[in-house]
């Protein structure tokens, strides 16, 4: 059990890292977004967001009221 303990800490403190990277990279997003004319790829461009991590920031502005298809 003390062996696990750790591997499960440090699970979620790498669950946790990236949750807030996310929101932090969303946030930037969203002020981008709303304060140039910027698409919303345009505004990854800008971030540097890769290809592969696109669909998952679509999805969240798209929760967030501010992104349409």
């Amino acid at each position: 059990m003390t062996e696990v303990l750790p591997q499960f800490i440090q699970v979620k403190v790498d669950r946790a890292k990236k949750e807030t990277a996310e929101e932090v990279t969303k946030d930037y997003l969203l002020n981008i977004l709303s304060t140039t004319n910027l698409t919303p790829d345009g505004a990854m461009d800008l971030l540097g967001i890769p290809e592969a991590d696109r669909a998952m920031y679509k999805d969240l502005l798209k929760k967030a009221g501010d992104y349409h298809d």
